[in-house]
């Protein structure tokens, strides 16, 4: 499987950003938004890395609060990609800068792994159809009674390319979560999506990224610079797609989410 995404488009013109851009940008307002990361599997580290960021954030979307926020974050990882080891040994790195820094708490104390941990909820998607419930209904139902305003998703469509699922099916529910989407972004919720590029045999399939991306606020591709060096590039502006005004009615035989942490 090639690393290049068929998107069947030219490709966008963009800008180089340095990542602390990324970050800086997602944290500040507009509070609600929808990003997107997408391109080497490095995109979900970058995302983990931007995670931390936000929850030792001194402003979280705009509004003030302290320098270690203790706002939980959702994250729905549809492709297995959710490395705590990684994040733990950021959280350690912080822990290591001179008092006074992003790595110290309010209180004086230290950033451990466990502060930044704990307050990760996270759900697994196995299937398109646990898929779009984690973001159609469990997603929204964790935000509002956690009170956290952000949401990191990864690989939302690496079900949807299953093959074994009608296609009829995943592009009715791609429309169904983009609507979801946009709700979150309209309540103030900010959204970064992760997603590894690939080709696919299936054109339709294919397709279904491009119809993603339309629906982003602000897009970023990374790709590598040879030498273990990678470059985020900003695409140019996207439309986003309108929503439909309200939700379909929920595909049937839909598996159940196995138990996780956004009930």
């Amino acid at each position: 499987m090639s690393v290049e995404h068929a998107t069947g488009e030219k490709e966008m013109e963009g800008k180089s950003v340095a990542y602390d851009h990324l970050f800086r940008q997602f944290t500040t307002a507009p509070p609600g938004k929808l990003y997107c990361v997408h391109g080497t599997g490095r995109v979900f580290r970058l995302s983990l890395a931007a995670v931390a960021q936000i929850l030792l954030a001194p402003r979280i979307n705009g509004r003030i609060g302290e320098p270690f926020t203790g706002r939980p974050v959702a994250l729905v990882d549809g492709t297995n990609r959710f490395d705590v080891h990684y994040l733990a040994e950021f959280a350690r790195r912080l822990a290591c800068r001179p008092a006074g820094s992003a790595g110290a708490r309010h209180d004086g104390r230290r950033i451990t792994p466990e502060d930044l941990l704990d307050r990760i909820f996270v759900s697994r998607a196995f299937t398109c159809y646990q898929m779009e419930a984690a973001i159609t209904e469990r997603l929204p139902a964790f935000l509002r009674r956690s009170g956290s305003s952000v949401a990191v998703i990864f690989g939302l469509l690496d079900t949807f390319y299953d093959e074994q699922a009608p296609f009829f099916e995943v592009s009715t529910a791609l429309q169904r979560i983009i609507t979801a989407l946009q709700r979150l972004r309209d309540g103030n919720v900010a959204v970064l999506l992760a997603s590894r590029d690939v080709t696919l045999a299936s054109k339709e399939r294919n397709g279904l990224f491009p119809v993603l991306l339309r629906s982003m606020d602000r897009v970023f591709h990374m790709v590598e610079a040879g030498e273990g060096r990678h470059i985020l590039n900003e695409s140019a502006a996207f439309r986003p797609l309108p929503g439909n005004g309200k939700e379909k009615e929920m595909l049937m035989g839909r598996r159940a989410l196995p138990a996780a942490s956004l009930r």
